[in-house]
């Protein structure tokens, strides 16, 4: 069939679901990703209140 490039890579290599640096890629994909979305929240979140002006605030004295 079609897949049987899949068996034979698995019968040839081992199983790369039990590799512990394929678990740990995957982790840190996963991770990063959650990371990345948390950041664009927080940054969404934050703009809703005025944010953006923070950068203003800190390079001008007088608009704190």
């Amino acid at each position: 069939s079609h897949l049987d490039w899949t068996n034979n890579f698995s019968i040839k290599y081992g199983n790369l679901y039990y590799n512990p640096f394929h678990c740990l890629s995957i982790a840190f994909l996963y991770g990063s990703a959650l990371l990345f979305a948390m950041h664009g929240a927080t940054i969404l979140a934050v703009s809703r209140y005025g944010g953006e002006r923070e950068i203003e605030q800190m390079l001008d004295r007088g608009t704190a």
